[in-house]
């Protein structure tokens, strides 16, 4: 039993690692300040003066997608878009419904 778990341990210079081949339960991701600092004052808020096992920031985070719908989704993609990018969709709209618009006509028909 106890080479067993020497086996999944391996000795570097700096220290003890898991083997290479075992699956990780987590991984990083980057966010901005501000988005970590209101993810901690829930945590705290959520801790703050109540019994049993603390609120985790992935118990905090599972709960808030959970809650995302399709069109909660569809508004945050929406809100990422540049003007350009509209114009663009509202081209191939009209392309769709008016086959063989040159876009200098739909620039035309955007300026009337």
């Amino acid at each position: 039993m106890y080479t067993e778990a020497n086996q999944e341990v391996i000795k570097t210079k700096s220290g003890l690692r898991q083997n290479p081949t075992d699956e990780a339960t987590s991984a990083a991701v980057r966010i901005r300040h501000k988005t970590k600092a209101k993810l901690e004052q829930l945590l705290r808020q959520a801790n703050k003066d109540r019994l049993g096992k603390k609120v985790k920031v992935d118990d905090l985070i599972m709960f808030a997608l959970g809650l995302i719908t399709d069109q909660l989704l569809a508004d945050i993609c929406s809100k990422t878009l540049s003007n350009k990018d509209r114009m663009e969709l509202l081209y191939r709209k009209l392309a769709k419904e008016k086959r063989g618009i040159t876009r200098d006509e739909f620039v035309g028909m955007l300026l009337d």
